[in-house]
């Protein structure tokens, strides 16, 4: 039997990006790691007589680093994977570091967003990190364990870079995407503390997220999307695993797809479904402006759809434009009037300080927000994100000064700041000009009495005196570092 120990690490070194940190992580919300739930079931799948896999769900559970040392003392792992984003790789390193001083020779396995864009740093920047699985993980990861286990070397694996014996790095640039999503075991829910997993805008019953497609085609310069084939999974697919979280008392869906509704008909087709199977479930999903229409909204609201959040990014056209959004502000206005009038819930992502934005562009951003019919906004200060257009705009018009994502990644410090889009503000600027937009969205009267609708049970209460000090954080800090 192999013991294999997946970790969703914490947060607690998180560096400080486009939002808040009073926005980000668990404090809008809990949810399962997809990710290493799909690594877990697929690698289960396929050995199934001599694998015990467990995971480790720092944010769910609120692990501390010394917990999580004590979870690697007695699981005796045999082989670790971790999953890594950027604003996470302090933390990252923390665990990996505590998992080799527990056991000095065990594999250390890092994939997930971070080592997918930066391999070779990743690999170079600790001793701590022997392997790294680039792209979608499953195939990959259950490869690598199966060469471990017959103590065969690593090359070859497509998606994969790994130390040598000797110190030199074997460096794969293939990009690894599972083609058929339909194939791929459910996540087990089981796995975590699903029963703790809830949304700050959720209701009261379990919640969870949930996967019908990935990848994303469009080319937003902002977005950085490492696998552009959009592959969608079939409804038969998708009602199945909607069925077997309706066994564990599951009813609420949030679907985070990169791009839900790429086209009309395919929203219809899942309402339909529902609607024909007398489903009693609550969902919301991640859209564009664009493929909206009368139809598609009476469908989605008869079916239990409560909210859709859509990026708008700006009001102004000119930036909208820059940013390759295909989308315009007629666009947005008439689509959020039209979910509002149906019923469904509206939520409004905006980002500030965009490139060519000035101050008096993002006041006309702030104003368009204010006009819509939207029921919370999501907004972010701009942070060029590695290998997007707009960094290598930035570095190439010398606006950012040097690659600092890469030596970032390359040489990890705590308290590490990514830069701005400087054209026109400090990055204290932005941030207070961040908690204006917020404070003067929520402390409207209008959406407060909508708000206080809500408070049905005590659990909805309970939920927002959670809410409103996070709210009460978020507005009265006027630095970006407390």
């Amino acid at each position: 039997m192999i013991n294999v120990l997946l970790i969703n690490p914490p947060d607690y070194k998180m560096i400080q990006g486009a939002i808040p940190k009073e926005l980000g992580s668990d404090r809008m919300g809990k949810y399962p790691p997809l990710g290493l739930l799909y690594i877990a079931s697929y690698a289960q799948t396929r050995y199934p007589a001599i694998l015990n896999i467990n995971i480790v769900d720092a944010i769910t559970d609120s692990l501390t680093h010394e917990e999580i040392h004590r979870i690697i003392e007695e699981f005796q792992p045999d082989i670790i994977g971790i999953s890594v984003y950027t604003f996470t790789l302090i933390d990252s390193l923390q665990v990996a570091r505590s998992a080799k001083k527990i056991i000095p020779h065990v594999p250390v396995v890092f994939g997930g967003f971070h080592p997918t864009i930066y391999p070779k740093e990743t690999l170079l920047c600790s001793p701590d990190v022997d392997i790294v699985v680039a792209g979608e993980a499953e195939e990959a990861f259950s490869a690598v364990i199966g060469r471990i286990l017959n103590m065969q070397s690593l090359e070859g694996l497509p998606g994969v870079s790994f130390k040598k014996l000797n110190g030199d790095i074997h460096i794969d640039k293939q990009t690894q995407f599972v083609t058929d999503l339909n194939a791929l075991p459910f996540p087990d829910r089981r796995m975590v503390n699903y029963k703790h997993h809830s949304c700050i805008l959720g209701a009261t019953g379990l919640t969870t997220n949930i996967l019908s497609s990935r990848g994303c085609p469009y080319r937003c310069r902002y977005c950085y999307v490492n696998i552009r084939e959009y592959r969608v999974r079939s409804l038969d697919n998708i009602f199945a695993e909607i069925h077997n979280c309706l066994s564990l008392d599951i009813n609420e869906f949030f679907f985070v797809d990169d791009l839900f509704n790429l086209s009309k008909r395919r929203v219809i087709g899942f309402s339909e479904r529902v609607i024909d199977e007398g489903l009693d479930i609550r969902w919301s999903f991640r859209g564009r402006v664009d493929q909206i229409d009368d139809e598609t909204l009476e469908k989605a609201k008869k079916a239990g759809c409560t909210r859709i959040h859509f990026g708008i990014e700006s009001g102004v056209p000119k930036i909208l434009k820059r940013v390759g959004k295909g989308t315009n502000l007629e666009m947005v206005r008439n689509t959020l009037s039209l979910t509002r009038q149906f019923g469904i819930e509206v939520s409004s992502s905006i980002m500030i300080g965009l490139p060519g934005e000035s101050p008096r562009e993002t006041d006309e951003t702030i104003r368009f927000v204010l006009s819509l019919s939207t029921d919370y906004i999501q907004a972010a200060v701009f942070t060029p994100y590695p290998k997007t257009a707009f960094y290598e705009e930035g570095l190439r018009s010398s606006l950012l000064p040097n690659d600092y994502w890469s030596d970032f990644a390359l040489h990890p410090v705590e308290n590490f700041e990514p830069y701005i889009w400087g054209e026109f503000y400090t990055k204290d600027q932005l941030f207070d000009k961040l908690r204006e937009i917020y404070r003067r969205f929520y402390l409207r009267p209008r959406f407060i009495l909508s708000y206080v609708k809500h408070l049905t049970s005590l659990k909805a209460i309970t939920k927002l005196a959670k809410n409103f000090q996070t709210f009460l954080s978020l507005i009265t800090k006027r630095r970006i570092k407390d």
